[in-house]
């Protein structure tokens, strides 16, 4: 199966569409419940936004899949124009793609899953400024979709920090850039600041979004076995994908290592954010899907052993089809 995603055609896309629909087969056609949203979780934009919206449980998750093909698509365009991989090839789209998808908590249309749009959004202005003059735009759009996502997602103001020094990585970050940066922060918040002051939303805007930013994690591993099952295999992605350094900057240029030095910086701000949240939900670990995709990718592509690639995807498959229709035995 792998094999018919490495190429560069695009008619891979709807390869891609229907590999995603695949994994969230069983909870599209209503075998497994959809996760009860945590009401609270979102952000002060996500609420506005979706409190005009009537949205139901099987829409929810009818949307979450099509927002996921949508970010894949993204990471396949972030990694060509970039060339992060040594060909071009809808690998990371795919893997981008089971990433996503590969537990019941990220199913269903959630604040994590918004955030993760306007992250990906930040990282192709971000990466356009290795080497560049004068990129005072690029930086101030950087700051914007970051902002957008700590407000659909309070947890990810992480981004807003590591975007900052992201850029010392990737080129000399002058002062004035620096200045850019938070006058856009600022500027934004001042804007959203007077349009609630004309809806009388500021208190509970604020409330929302400051409430909502961090908690310290509770130690308690879940009863729930589909819960545990789903941390096993969520983290058992997550530590092979961040401890194959030696594979991916093996034979990269100077850029491309620098671009993989920012990945995993984000890959840090994605966990402290799904860390230091508030709620028992997995769904902002959905912050670290697109380093870790593109890591698995790095870790797919140098393999020379395709059969053992094939079946490696194929367990890793089942395993999260496995999850989403695990029935526990009474």
């Amino acid at each position: 199966m792998l094999a018919l995603f490495r190429n560069n055609e695009f008619f891979t896309l709807f390869l891609l569409a229907a590999y995603i629909a695949v994994l969230r087969l069983p909870m599209l056609l209503g075998w497994v419940p959809p996760l009860v949203a945590e009401p609270s979780a979102g952000g002060g934009l996500y609420q506005w936004i979706f409190s005009l919206l009537d949205i139901s449980s099987r829409t929810s998750v009818l949307l979450a899949a099509v927002l996921v093909l949508a970010q894949s698509f993204f990471l396949y365009r972030l990694a060509s124009t970039y060339r992060l991989m040594s060909e071009r090839t809808w690998l990371p789209a795919m893997l981008y793609g089971y990433v996503a998808s590969c537990i019941p908590d990220f199913l269903s249309l959630s604040p994590a899953l918004i955030a993760v749009t306007f992250v990906l959004l930040a990282l192709h202005p971000l990466f356009s400024t290795y080497r560049r003059p004068l990129v005072f735009s690029t930086v101030v759009d950087t700051a914007v979709w970051l902002v957008l996502a700590a407000l659909s997602y309070p947890p990810s103001f992480w981004f807003l920090l590591i975007g900052f020094f992201s850029f010392f990585l990737l080129r000399s970050f002058s002062v004035r850039e620096q200045a850019a940066y938070v006058v856009a922060i600022l500027a934004l918040l001042i804007i959203l600041q007077a349009a609630l002051f004309w809806y009388d939303r500021t208190s509970d805007f604020w409330r929302v979004q400051l409430g909502q930013a961090f908690q310290w994690p509770r130690a308690q591993f879940p009863e729930d076995p589909r819960v545990r099952f789903s941390i096993i295999l969520m983290g058992g992605l997550f530590l092979v994908s961040a401890l194959g350094f030696n594979v991916y900057y093996a034979k990269r240029s100077i850029q491309v290592r620098k671009y993989i030095d920012l990945l995993y910086w984000f890959f840090l701000a994605g966990t402290l954010s799904a860390v230091f949240r508030v709620g028992d939900h997995l769904d902002g670990f959905l912050l670290c899907a697109p380093s870790v995709s593109l890591f698995l990718s790095y870790l797919f592509l140098s393999s020379r052993n395709a059969l053992l690639m094939e079946l490696l995807h194929l367990a890793l498959l089942m395993a999260a089809l496995g999850i989403q229709l695990y029935e526990p035995v009474s």
